[in-house]
């Protein structure tokens, strides 16, 4: 897809954002409503034949199928559209273009991020998985990379592309390497909300810490290696990191429940009216706190 095609006689493609594991992203404009979108296009074709072609399009017709079925969810970009381009007919869909920065771009700017924003973005992301998985879905790919701060410290959730129902069987081992938890690579063991848990924990050192839990290890952990078999290097309180320990556990029944670690985090939290560190980051998560603000 060029910059300047036309989609559905509304869409006019800007630029490309980047590209991920089923599709191309760019940023459109929306004609009608005269606003930037968001668009996720299928590859182009190139030596494909045409019934191998249009079968690649089942991944994103199977995002766009949790897309909307997470519609009511805050915190996931909504849908806007979707339809076909070009003469070879590849998928794309038409959605909420989230303004800010990746998590992981975040990270990067101001590493090691306070423990206090670091919890504040983990908080948030809380919420939107609450909302994911009371619709019966695992997120399955909650990532640094996955994840964006807007300017106002709110933190929202992108691409369901391998999202699966609560309580399958794991049909299609794979995920964010570092971020997945062992479980999610096994294609006998049922998917469960733990598999976000252990992501989140995952991105919790991602902040904080020095490297990520089980980094450098030479075959896949079992329930008796340690997280940080060399140490952990974290700027975070003994209460912070013990938690953190448990929701990067490799038995998934070890790892607090989303319920319990929103209750664990709550006390952690920046209370309504309290004043901005002088230390924050920009943007700062820990703002829809203590202004009171709606989440997510």
């Amino acid at each position: 897809m060029l910059p300047g095609t036309f989609l559905d006689g509304r869409y006019r493609v800007l630029r490309k954002l980047g590209h991920g594991g089923e599709g191309e992203l760019f940023v459109a404009r929306d004609e009608l409503d005269r606003c930037e979108v968001a668009v996720k296009a299928q590859f182009p074709r190139t030596f494909e034949s045409t019934k191998t072609y249009a079968s690649a399009a089942f991944a994103l017709e199977d995002e766009l199928e949790r897309l909307t079925f997470m519609r009511h969810v805050p915190g996931i970009p909504e849908v806007l559209g979707d339809g076909y381009y070009g003469r070879h007919r590849g998928r794309y869909i038409v959605m909420e273009l989230v303004q800010g920065d990746t998590i992981a771009s975040w990270i990067s700017d101001h590493h090691p991020v306070p423990a206090a924003a670091a919890v504040s973005v983990v908080a948030q992301l809380c919420e939107i998985l609450h909302g994911v998985h009371k619709e019966g879905y695992v997120h399955r790919d909650v990532s640094a990379k996955n994840a964006m701060m807007q300017p106002n410290g709110k933190v929202r959730l992108l691409d369901v592309g391998i999202s699966g129902p609560i309580g399958e069987i794991n049909s299609d081992p794979r995920g964010t390497p570092g971020y997945a938890p062992p479980e999610q690579y096994d294609n006998k063991a049922l998917l469960t909300p733990q598999v976000d848990v252990f992501s989140l924990g995952t991105m919790l050192f991602a902040m904080v810490g020095a490297e990520l839990p089980y980094s450098g290890l030479e075959g896949p952990p079992d329930a008796t290696t340690p997280a940080f078999p060399n140490g952990l290097r974290a700027h975070m309180s003994n209460t912070l990191q013990s938690l953190a320990l448990a929701m990067v556990s490799i038995d998934p029944g070890e790892r607090p429940d989303l319920a319990a670690l929103r209750n664990y985090l709550r006390p952690m939290l920046p209370t309504p009216r309290c004043p901005a560190s002088p230390k924050a980051t920009r943007p700062d998560p820990t703002t829809p706190y203590r202004l009171g603000l709606s989440l997510p």
